[in-house]
C-alpha cells in the first residue's frame, strides 16, 4: 500500500511537471517576461508589476523581471519596449504620460501608436483636491468664488508639466475660469509639507500621497476629481457634484508591449494579468497603496488612451504655463 501511494505521488508530480512544461511551450520561447517601469523603485508603476510577478511566472512558465528606467517623462522605458522584438516578452508599466507624451514629447525616436501596443489597464487611484486647514474654502465652489474675487491670490502646488497633478491644476483653472498662482515642485510628495503649514493653499494628488494627511486632519479634503465618489473615501464629494463634470482625472497604471506583437500573445498576457488582479491578496495589496483594481483589455485600453490623448492635448493647448515653456 505504501508503495502504491508513493507511486501515485510520483505520478502526480510528473503530471504537474509536464503541465508546467506545456504551459511554458505555449509561451513565445523561453524568454523571461521583462517589465520596464517608467519610475524609480517604490512607485505604483514599480510595485504593481512586482505584485503580479509570481502569478505571471507560474502561469507562463518563465521568470519575470522588473527593471526601473525613470527619466525623459517615461520615454526611456517606453523606448526600450518600442524597440524590442515584437514577441510579448517586454512590457512597459506606465501611467498618464502614455496619453500626455504624444503632445508634450512628439519626437521621442519612436512612434507611440505604431511601436507600442496596449495590453491591460490594471489599477486606478483617485485624485483629490485638498487644502491647508486654514484656507477659507470647504469645497471647489468656495475655491472658485475666492479665486474670482481675488485673482492670483490663491496658490496651488503642481508637479512637472504633464503629470496628473499638474493636469488637475490646469483643469481647475480652465474649467473653473479662475486665475491661480501655480507653485512648481519636483513632485507632490515634496509639496505636502508646504501644503500642511500653509505656504501654498491647494494641492491635487493621488490618495497614496494625500490620504494619510487628510485622515490625520493635517489637510482638508475639498473634492474627489471624479464623476463618482471613491469607496475608500465615501464622505468626500466629487467635482461633478460641484457642477464641474469635466474636472476629472485619475492616476492610473497600464501595461503596453511592443507594436507588432501577435494578437494572440497580447490576449494571453491580458488573460493572465486579469486573473492575477482577481486574487484577494493582489486586490488587498493594491488597496493598501490607496488604489483600486481597474481592468481594461487591449481594445478598451486602446480606445481609452486615444480619448485621453485627445482630451489632454486640448487642455495643454490652452495652458499658459505649457505654451510659455515651448
Amino acid at each position: 500500500m505504501h508503495r502504491i501511494a508513493l507511486g501515485l505521488i510520483l505520478l502526480a508530480s510528473l503530471l504537474s511537471a509536464a503541465t508546467s512544461a506545456a504551459v511554458a511551450q505555449n509561451w513565445p520561447g523561453s524568454k523571461s517576461l521583462r517589465f520596464q517601469t517608467s519610475s524609480a523603485a517604490g512607485g505604483i508603476t514599480d510595485i504593481v508589476p512586482r505584485l503580479l510577478s509570481n502569478h505571471l511566472s507560474a502561469a507562463l512558465g518563465v521568470p519575470v523581471i522588473v527593471e526601473n528606467r525613470p527619466g525623459a517623462g517615461g520615454n526611456i522605458a517606453a523606448g526600450v519596449v518600442a524597440r524590442a522584438e515584437p514577441d510579448g516578452h517586454m512590457l512597459l508599466s506606465t501611467g498618464s504620460n502614455q496619453a500626455v507624451n504624444p503632445t508634450l514629447l512628439p519626437n521621442p525616436g519612436f512612434d507611440y501608436e505604431r511601436d507600442l501596443a496596449p495590453v491591460s489597464m490594471v489599477v486606478s487611484a483617485k485624485i483629490f483636491l485638498a487644502s491647508t486647514p486654514a484656507f477659507a474654502a470647504n469645497n471647489i465652489t468656495d475655491v472658485i468664488a475666492i479665486a474670482k474675487q481675488k485673482p492670483k491670490t490663491v496658490s496651488m502646488a503642481i508637479s512637472p508639466i504633464g503629470t496628473p497633478n499638474y493636469l488637475a491644476g490646469e483643469m481647475l483653472a480652465q474649467y473653473g475660469d479662475i486665475d491661480l498662482t501655480f507653485v512648481p515642485y519636483d513632485g507632490m510628495t515634496q509639496a505636502v509639507p508646504d501644503l500642511v503649514v500653509g505656504r501654498v493653499d491647494l494641492g491635487a494628488a493621488s490618495m497614496p500621497i494625500l490620504l494619510p494627511m487628510v485622515r490625520s486632519g493635517a489637510l482638508k479634503p475639498l473634492a474627489i476629481l471624479a464623476p463618482q465618489r471613491s469607496s475608500l473615501t465615501p464622505d468626500i464629494p466629487t467635482s461633478a457634484e460641484a457642477g464641474l463634470p469635466a474636472l476629472q482625472i485619475d492616476g492610473w497604471l497600464c501595461f503596453m508591449t511592443t507594436g507588432g506583437t501577435p494578437a494572440q500573445v497580447i490576449a494571453r498576457l491580458d488573460e493572465e494579468i486579469a486573473k492575477a488582479l482577481q486574487l484577494p491578496e493582489i486586490r488587498d495589496s493594491v488597496a493598501k497603496q490607496g488604489a483600486e483594481v481597474f481592468h481594461l483589455g487591449p481594445a478598451q485600453l486602446g480606445k481609452f488612451l486615444k480619448s485621453e490623448s485627445a482630451r489632454f492635448a486640448r487642455l495643454l493647448e490652452h495652458s499658459r504655463l505649457w505654451r510659455a515653456s515651448q
